[in-house]
């Protein structure tokens, strides 16, 4: 069986890191996708919310990793089963989470972001070792941070589920046995997801900004 089949679900300092992600050329964030998330009708002229600084520049590292890995391995989205997302279980933002316009429930939503990054985390670690690329840690460390900037944003802290170590260390064995071809698709995979994900995460961090200035 493929084994993509079967997978389920020393650093430099950190403000070190998260100046170089602000350092890094901003890729513009629609201000709708069109998928009727919260902040897609709202268009903001400047923003001094950090969390959606962060969140931001997190987006654009990933999608310039994911250009770079079309550009040097020909992987490209629009490429021979690109999008078969089925092989990996990875985090994803669905209608059930609230974080949608209609029925947004902020007590289910910021949860579900929170505990999507921190699923993240062990993808991201894999793809630290397989693509030496300083810009993943950047992406790791910086989604380290904004996990824990929107945590304080939770009302019931025990609504976030703590990571399993032993799950996390399996699905991390189980990614490094991947050979050729299926390593090379999972680290597509992880990119085009995490970049979906990310870009959820910014429209309702987004909405979440602008109804507290509004309130």
């Amino acid at each position: 069986m493929n084994p993509l089949l079967r997978i389920t679900g020393s650093l430099r300092p950190l403000a070190l890191i998260l100046i170089l992600l602000m350092s890094t050329a901003a890729v513009p964030i629609p201000d709708s996708l069109g998928d009727g998330s919260p902040g897609d009708e709202v268009i903001t002229k400047s923003s001094s919310n950090p969390d959606l600084e962060i969140a931001k520049q997190l987006h654009t590292t990933a999608s310039e990793l994911k250009n770079k890995m079309c550009q040097t391995q020909n992987l490209c989205d629009d490429s021979n089963e690109a999008l078969a997302e089925n092989n990996l279980n990875l985090p994803n933002i669905t209608e059930r989470d609230g974080c949608l316009t209609t029925g947004f429930n902020e007590e289910t939503c910021l949860p579900r972001i929170v505990s999507g990054l921190q699923e993240f985390d062990t993808y991201l670690r894999y793809m630290e070792t397989e693509m030496k690329d300083n810009k993943l840690q950047y992406l790791r460390m910086g989604t380290v941070q904004l996990i824990h900037k929107l945590k304080l944003l939770i009302k019931k802290t025990d609504a976030v589920p703590t990571p399993d170590p032993i799950v996390s260390k399996n699905l991390l064995s189980e990614l490094q046995s991947l050979k050729a071809w299926s390593k090379n698709m999972a680290l597509r995979l992880i990119l085009w997801h995490y970049t979906r994900f990310m870009e959820g995460t910014i429209r309702v961090v987004r909405f979440l900004h602008t109804r507290s200035i509004a309130a």
